[in-house]
């Protein structure tokens, strides 16, 4: 276990850190700088670094697993605001698959935060790390694919409406369920279910990620903190950091060569994954 830089925090009261106020102040500068250059990250790949977060958070920056969990999805809301609104601009978003998965999955996710509840913190850890890492193997094999057959895949194969609705609303509840119980934001599954079940190209499957997240993250975050498991605090340093540079992040996603972008949508997992596990 990493030592934290912020102090342990339970049952929702902090326990004063040693030093002087200057060391608490650089403290945060610290947090809100590293949440800068890992929201360009996330927002590049269209993820919204649930994962990420609760690494960061838990391991490196003393919060307790649970306010972890609820704190990542409660940024993750307000990160993909921005990352959302800059897909779409740059024309990444398919705005009718979005609202399809995103609105299945508010259901998906409230359940799944609610049962989260009863769990115990190490297998929610373990589960969370470990799928994770199931992921990023799904979407390396899925991209692979897609760049020996169709290369940049800059043409989506359209699906009929009907069928378009039904897997639609199966990847939105399954992820839905995936996020609010692990509290991380599935992206890599939402980016397997987009590319291989509903036929986006992979820049479209990355700008409408970051769209459904909008509904998944909010919805899950809203049921933990009404049980209390949200940081205030950290909340506004991850929002202000990851916000600002998820924004400047998602421009670059069209501009970056196509195995760059494949690599990192695969990397990032497999990292979150392991500070998930083992921070």
């Amino acid at each position: 276990m990493a030592c934290p830089i912020f102090p342990k925090e339970t049952g929702g009261t902090s326990i004063p850190p040693a030093g002087s106020r200057s060391h608490s102040l650089g403290s945060w500068i610290v947090l809100i700088a590293v949440l800068f250059g890992v929201g360009i990250l996330l927002g590049f790949i269209g993820a919204g670094g649930g994962g990420v977060l609760i690494g960061l958070l838990s391991g490196v920056f003393g919060l307790d697993i649970d306010k972890a969990i609820g704190t990542a999805l409660a940024a993750m809301f307000v990160v993909t605001i921005f990352g959302a609104v800059s897909h779409y601009r740059e024309g990444h978003v398919v705005p009718r698959v979005g609202a399809i998965v995103g609105v299945t999955g508010i259901g998906g996710a409230i359940a799944g935060a609610e049962l989260g509840q009863h769990v115990p913190a190490r297998a929610l850890e373990l589960g969370a790390g470990l799928t994770l890492w199931v992921l990023a193997v799904l979407v390396w094999t899925r991209t692979r694919i897609v760049a020996q057959t169709v290369g940049h895949e800059n043409v989506r194969e359209p699906l009929a409406p009907r069928s378009e609705l039904a897997r639609g609303v199966a990847l939105g509840a399954t992820g839905g369920v995936g996020a609010g119980f692990f509290g991380v934001g599935m992206a890599p599954y939402l980016q397997l279910g987009l590319l291989s079940g509903l036929r986006l190209t992979l820049v479209q499957t990355i700008g409408t990620t970051m769209f459904t997240l909008l509904f998944i993250s909010g919805s899950a975050a809203t049921v933990l903190a009404r049980h209390g498991d949200v940081s205030g605090r950290h909340l506004l340093a991850a929002v202000f950091g990851l916000s600002t540079g998820s924004y400047l992040g998602a421009k670059f996603t069209s501009r970056a060569p196509y195995r760059v972008l494949r690599a990192t949508v695969v990397v990032v997992p497999i990292v979150a994954g392991a500070m998930v596990l083992f921070l």
